[in-house]
């Protein structure tokens, strides 16, 4: 992970993501995984300029006023290189698996995870702009809550990961921004969710720091394109999933971001499709050579 990350600062990527998970999410979950807080703060700390951050912070892992202490102390730790994404948690055997609610209660309903989230979200931006907090919620009540110092970013910007209304209305309202998931269908879908709801918050799409998060997949001919798509496919018609993933020549991929930017995304959280260190190396490189340099 730190020498993918130094890479990334080499070739003047903006950031490094990982994800916020204590084990695998598939199969019998033992595939490797270093606790994503700690090992952050190490690849912050030896990286000088591209920013670090977590793809998405699972929020039921921490208590919200100790999270925004332990953003801020990573903010300025790397002198201002935090980005802050958070979503709601929706990975039930970790609930289950490490008690993440106490008293064996599993995974609460997604109408309680997002309330949870929308008091955290509240907490962080209280305590992001004022040394001193205190709040009243369902579920969290602050009182005199410190936070000194203060982060190095003013105002430090906060996004929530969400492609559903209610989380997105929840975004456009408290979050200076919003992280969504998946290829083009997902991207227009949420989309038109969101413009509306940041309208009635008297809010601009402009001002707004919407991001994506997708497998981008660099292709050297139609035909090695033809067959990656293919392979995705499966069962579903092959155009329809030629025309929604990333995966293409850089010209197909410069035209789909192109397309993204329009939407008001300004940023793309890349996620390699090989989980081979020479390989992930060569897809950044191929993504800022003959993609990135070009929008």
């Amino acid at each position: 992970m730190l020498e993918l990350a130094r890479y990334a600062e080499e070739l003047g990527l903006f950031g490094v993501f990982m994800n916020d998970h204590f084990e695998g999410l598939s199969g019998d979950r033992k595939e490797p995984y270093l606790e994503a807080w700690t090992a952050m703060a190490g690849i912050g700390i030896e990286t000088k300029k591209i920013r670090v951050g977590h793809i998405t912070l699972f929020n039921s892992m921490r208590n919200p006023a100790v999270l925004a202490k332990m953003v801020t102390t990573l903010d300025v730790m790397t002198r201002g290189r935090y980005e802050t994404i958070i979503g709601a948690g929706w990975n039930e055997p970790e609930y289950k698996g490490y008690d993440l609610m106490g008293e064996g209660v599993g995974m609460p309903e997604a109408g309680e995870r997002v309330t949870r989230l929308k008091e955290t979200v509240q907490i962080l931006r209280g305590m992001f702009d004022s040394e001193v907090f205190s709040f009243e919620g369902k579920y969290w009540t602050l009182k005199d809550a410190v936070n000194v110092p203060q982060t190095i970013q003013r105002p430090m910007r906060l996004s929530i990961g969400a492609r559903q209304p209610r989380m997105i209305s929840i975004a456009a309202k408290y979050a200076d921004g919003m992280n969504g998931s998946g290829n083009m269908t997902a991207i227009k879908s949420y989309h038109k969710i969101l413009e509306p709801e940041l309208e009635k918050n008297e809010r601009k799409m402009r001002d707004f720091y919407l991001h994506g998060f997708a497998t981008i997949t660099p292709t050297k001919s139609k035909a090695e394109t033809d067959a990656v798509i293919k392979k995705i496919a499966k069962d579903k018609p092959v155009k329809e999933v030629a025309d929604d993933v990333f995966v293409g020549t850089p010209d197909i991929l410069i035209e789909k971001l192109r397309a993204c930017s329009d939407l008001g995304l300004k940023m793309m959280i890349a996620i390699p499709r090989s989980d081979k260190l020479p390989e992930m190396k060569e897809t950044c490189a191929v993504l800022r050579d003959e993609v990135f340099r070009r929008l």
